[in-house]
């Protein structure tokens, strides 16, 4: 199997080294590019053009958020993961236009970031918990009204997991909530969006909270 090609994009060389250092010791991650700035790191994607980036927020010379939004008008398909420390709603708001695919918090275990990068390369998205709950807050807060005509036919096992899905579990703790593989959620979870219509996990919490399909208490 091919290597995940990661660019690593950190002002904080400690930080950068430290990550860089933990994800070249699993077998199925390479590291192409690790930059300081936002600048360095788009020069480094049109060199290496990496299959997912890793992008902190607060660099000098572009911040993470305007490098991912210039990294997504380069090319569509390249995976974007921000890790960062910041749980600021306009943040995510800005991140989420740019076209993410996932908002890591600093503060997770380091196992989690490779968990997240082969989510990300399996087509989901990954949130924190305290970033999912955020994207919660902000949906409800948009007061959309729901449609009436909107038909969906869910199992009462997708129905356990969607509720999961929007508290912002990732899918290794649904899978130990309801004692089933974290490769059954995720196929859970296609099935869920393939029904719907939807295409990433932020598509799929909006639409549930939107139409209430989910109990949010």
């Amino acid at each position: 199997m091919t290597p995940i090609s990661v660019l690593i994009a950190e002002d904080h060389e400690i930080v950068r080294y430290g990550i860089s250092t933990y994800l070249s010791s699993a077998e199925d991650i390479t590291i192409v590019g690790e930059a300081s700035s936002g600048d360095e790191c788009l020069t480094l994607f049109k060199k290496t053009k990496p299959d997912l980036c890793l992008l902190d927020i607060s660099m000098p010379h572009k911040d993470g958020i305007e490098a991912a939004r210039l990294i997504r008008k380069i090319d569509q398909e390249v995976k974007i993961l921000i890790l960062s420390m910041h749980t600021d709603r306009q943040k995510l708001t800005d991140v989420l236009k740019a076209g993410i695919d996932g908002y890591l918090l600093k503060n997770i275990e380091k196992a989690d970031i490779l968990h997240g990068i082969r989510a990300i390369m399996r087509g989901h998205q990954v949130f924190s918990k305290p970033i999912a709950e955020m994207m919660i807050t902000s949906f409800l807060d948009q007061e959309i009204p729901p449609d009436p005509d909107i038909q969906t036919d869910i199992s009462k096992r997708e129905q356990e997991i969607l509720e999961l899905i929007v508290k912002g579990m990732t899918s290794k703790e649904i899978a130990q909530e309801l004692y089933i593989s974290p490769r059954t959620v995720d196929t859970h979870r296609s099935n869920l969006m393939e029904k719907l219509d939807l295409h990433n996990t932020a598509d799929l919490v909006r639409f549930a909270i939107t139409h209430k399909l989910v109990r949010l208490t």
